[in-house]
């Protein structure tokens, strides 16, 4: 079975170029009939004759699962391809070997409007249907439009117990097995929606549930914000009941199995997506901070200087190393309030947690220097390293560990985040 990847079609130039196809309000009918010939219920003429004169329109009639006599199709082609007399609306006749979802996705796919509107063509639903899709669409382009049996105000035949015991049923696995839970009838065949609502969305149409594929996919996608709009149906005539066979719930447990496994893998992949892009994120943010850390390091080593400095020079009656203590102990506070305050974004001033914190920072940052001591020691006497090189190696051991240690122990973050 082929897919469908339903978008713009600049590809089929079936009926226009493919400059004609952006922007235009151009509404595509594709309607669905077994019969070899005209369909019953909505023949092309009086779809036709239904769609407001001003509004330029196709239709596209697919015929699919006939039984025998493709040459009775290949007739209704020929006799119908010139079906109406206005330039401004166009009729297409093909034929697909396959079920109902197939058929559409081919009519979909060979459609160039800007809307779209799908109708089973052998069901009787009333003249008032399509102008009404047509007004609900322009005006919630975001939309799926769905003419529903179940909602307020549908007119339908009474149906026997069971076939009515067998779509509640089919609706609830839709609703809960599916989360298709933003529509009543899931298994509508007369439904509306703007190009871009599927654009580049992969659709198989197998089986005969069209609609139900096209909700679970939209569902699926996170970069679709799409909402649905039922209409009640009203048909015009009564409709002889078919029979429910076990062929046809067969399918239909097909279909939502198969669904159901789409909708598992295309979590499965948003999950991944979201797991690749959260480490992503992280891995910035983690870069971000060491950055920061190691930029107030250097900030650290112009205030310990300039501090030592101006009390040795500057200031009488201070001994060097008094100047130089004190600009270690000023270094020190002045990186420990920047890395809480710009590094990790710590707000908490209360008393307590500001001391427990301020120690900790004091210790981690001595042991950072007895880090640094021993690794040039090490380097030196046992390793034979040249001093320089060695002194390089400690200063980037000991700064990554007391950034690291200082990340965890003393601002309660984890590592790598």
């Amino acid at each position: 079975m082929s897919n469908y990847i339903l978008m713009l079609n600049r590809q089929n130039r079936a009926f226009t170029n493919g400059d004609e196809i952006e922007g235009s309000n151009l509404i595509s009918v594709v309607l669905l009939t077994q019969n070899a010939l005209t369909p019953i219920y909505q023949p092309p003429h009086q779809v036709m004759s239904s769609i407001p004169k001003e509004i330029p329109s196709e239709i596209i009639v697919v015929h699919y699962n006939f039984a025998n006599g493709t040459g009775l199709i290949d007739k209704a082609l020929e006799s119908t391809n010139h079906d109406d007399q206005n330039t401004n609306k166009r009729v297409l006749h093909v034929k697909v070997e396959g079920e109902f979802a197939s058929a559409v996705m081919r009519g979909i796919e060979l459609s160039i409007g800007k809307f779209i509107l799908v109708m089973d063509a052998d069901h009787p639903y009333s003249k008032e249907i399509i102008p009404e899709l047509i007004k609900e669409l322009i005006a919630n382009p975001n939309y799926v439009i769905v003419v529903s049996r179940f909602v307020k105000g549908a007119d339908v035949p009474r149906k026997p117990f069971i076939h009515t015991v067998i779509g509640k049923l089919a609706r609830i696995i839709a609703k809960y097995g599916l989360k298709v839970t933003n529509v009543e009838d899931p298994m509508s065949r007369c439904f509306a929606f703007s190009r871009h609502v599927v654009k580049d969305i992969r659709f198989e149409g197998k089986g005969k549930e069209a609609l139900l594929e096209i909700l679970v996919k939209i569902n699926n996608n996170k970069n679709k914000n799409v909402e649905v709009k039922e209409i009640p149906i009203k048909q015009q005539g009564t409709q002889v009941t078919k029979k429910i066979n076990f062929n046809r719930i067969l399918n239909y447990s097909k279909a939502v199995w198969h669904l159901y496994r789409y909708g598992r893998k295309s979590k499965e992949m948003l999950y991944d997506s979201d797991i690749t892009e959260q480490k992503k994120h992280k891995s910035i943010l983690f870069l971000s901070k060491a950055g920061r850390f190691f930029t107030v390091g250097a900030s650290g080593f112009i205030v310990n200087y300039v501090v030592s400095f101006l009390l040795a020079n500057v200031v009488s009656n201070v001994w060097y190393l008094q100047a130089t203590l004190v600009g270690i102990i000023v270094s020190i506070t002045t990186n420990f309030l920047l890395n809480k305050v710009w590094t990790f974004e710590d707000r908490d001033f209360s008393t307590r947690h500001f001391l427990r914190q301020y120690v900790s920072f004091l210790a981690l940052c001595s042991l950072g220097a007895v880090i640094q001591l021993t690794l040039v020691f090490v380097f030196v006497e046992y390793s034979h390293i040249q001093y320089a090189i060695s002194l390089v190696m400690a200063v980037c051991v000991a700064s990554l560990s007391n950034f690291l240690l200082n990340k965890r122990i003393t601002f309660g973050e984890k590592i790598w985040e």
